[in-house]
């Protein structure tokens, strides 16, 4: 017998599902949400989660309107924002902090540290409402519907995490095409709008950003970094990081 819990929300809930997947459904749609997956909804939605899985692990966070410290009713105007899964334990910043927060909720102390924890999460979700903005204005050259919007956003950011996951192993066009559900052609002109760069763009960005970190770290050799982050040899390696620095990986440390 499926678990079934019935509810309604009595702020801006974000519910995080852990392990398993939950079938969300409220008036206005019903969708399923899976692990590592997030979803937000409006305040006093009432809201029915079924979980056909004895594994399935999840939790919600409540938070008042009024402390995220905006214009509630231009919060609320995205309805990109809510009412949908996403996809980004690893490239977006709320969904990064649910997934910390899922690691260490064992450990915290409510009591004496429920306003740092909602204060963060405060954080994280009006970056994302603000992302989400720059998304809205974007889809419009696409598609004015909002539903087509909301579609495409969930099925882009699948895309995206994807590539937060494995930037350092060759991605294709076409594994990124079909992990979204898009055509080939449709996805990369898509993505482009959307993140205003390609996705071998924002490989190349994440494989910047973690040789910087490699660098910093403990002493590790050059041509260990360059196969760790995918290139195929030390000179390949060099020559992307003094194109996107503007100096050789071996200057960079010194």
């Amino acid at each position: 017998m499926p678990a079934i819990y019935t509810g309604k929300t009595t702020g801006i809930a974000l519910k995080y599902v852990v392990e398993g997947k939950e079938h969300y459904k409220t008036s206005r749609n019903q969708l399923d949400v899976y692990k590592s997956q997030f979803i937000i909804l409006r305040e006093n939605v009432d809201y029915q989660v079924c979980s056909k899985h004895i594994n399935t692990k999840g939790f919600c966070l409540d938070i008042n309107p009024g402390l995220l410290g905006v214009e509630i009713s231009d919060f609320l105007k995205n309805d990109l924002l809510f009412n949908q899964p996403f996809s980004g334990s690893l490239s977006i910043g709320l969904g990064k902090s649910l997934y910390d927060f899922s690691n260490t909720i064992s450990g915290y102390d409510f009591a004496q540290e429920s306003i740092g924890i909602i204060t963060g999460f405060k954080d994280d979700l009006l970056s994302f409402q603000k992302e989400l903005d720059i998304i809205e204005d974007s889809l419009q050259k696409i598609t004015t519907r909002i539903h087509t919007q909301k579609l495409l956003v969930s099925k882009l950011f699948k895309a995206r995490e994807y590539i937060h996951l494995h930037y350092f192993h060759k991605i294709s066009l076409n594994t990124l095409a079909s992990i979204s559900g898009i055509s080939k052609y449709h996805f990369a002109r898509v993505f482009k709008i959307c993140f205003k760069m390609t996705p071998l763009q924002m490989q190349e960005q994440l494989r910047m950003e973690k040789a910087k970190e490699l660098l910093h770290g403990d002493e590790i050799s050059l041509t260990s970094i360059a196969y760790q982050l995918g290139y195929t040899d030390l000179a390949s390696f060099s020559k992307r990081f003094k194109k996107h620095y503007k100096i050789p990986p071996s200057q960079y440390i010194k």
